[in-house]
């Protein structure tokens, strides 16, 4: 479980998700009497967050209000993507020396744009939840220690998801279902990977084993 380049998007969310899940769920701390019952890990053998990569749905959000737990959303909002290099992009050749051929592979560079919120009710902790979510996403998605904890979750050595820019969100009080649900709206989380692509998708091709100059070719000054 780490991030693949040749499955860049899927893998890159991925590896997002499981990072920002485990880092939430085992970042509540137990201060004695300041963190019991709801707060307290022991009394919360699946988290107390919840992480979706998508915006939650009216119909979600109706059927699960009041939140038990504390919902924090990333939803894909803008992808940018762009070959490396000038000219014929090819990242690696893949030279077979049994067939004489080679298996192009060509790379890849993304952008991919986050919108990130939060969701809480009374049940799940109120707006001291949101508060704490929020800290503790600002941790883990800021600055170097934010990015070498990611690198140390998702970075297998094919490559690394590199956070770009954490910033933004604002707090607002809305009403589903006659419960006061507690936000955090307008977040963006942009992070950057490189990909290549799978060789299954390039036929091989016959490689240039040597280059024979003309025996009668003369070059003058």
């Amino acid at each position: 479980m780490t991030y693949d380049p040749e499955i860049w998007l899927e893998s890159a969310t991925r590896e997002l998700k499981r990072y920002v899940e485990n880092g939430l769920n085992t970042a509540v701390r137990d201060d004695g009497d300041n963190e019991v019952g709801l707060y307290h890990p022991q009394n919360n053998p699946n988290g107390i967050y919840q992480v979706i990569m998508e915006f939650p749905t009216p119909e979600l959000m109706r059927d699960r209000v009041p939140l038990p737990r504390t919902i924090i959303h990333f939803e894909i909002d803008i992808l940018d993507n762009r070959f490396v290099g000038i000219g014929p992009q090819i990242y690696a050749q893949n030279y077979d020396s049994a067939t004489q051929t080679v298996t192009p592979q060509e790379a890849g560079w993304h952008q991919i744009n986050f919108d990130v919120g939060i969701w809480t009710s009374d049940k799940a902790g109120g707006t001291t939840a949101r508060m704490r979510a929020y800290q503790i996403l600002n941790n883990l998605l800021h600055g170097s220690l934010g990015q070498k904890a990611f690198d140390a979750s998702a970075d297998g050595g094919d490559g690394r998801v590199e956070i770009l820019r954490w910033d933004g969100g604002r707090f607002i009080t809305e009403t589903i279902n006659d419960v006061p649900t507690y936000r955090s709206i307008d977040g963006v989380l942009e992070v950057r990977v490189f990909s290549r692509t799978p060789r299954i998708i390039t036929p091989p091709v016959p490689a240039i084993e040597e280059i024979l100059q003309a025996p009668g070719l003369v070059i003058t000054e």
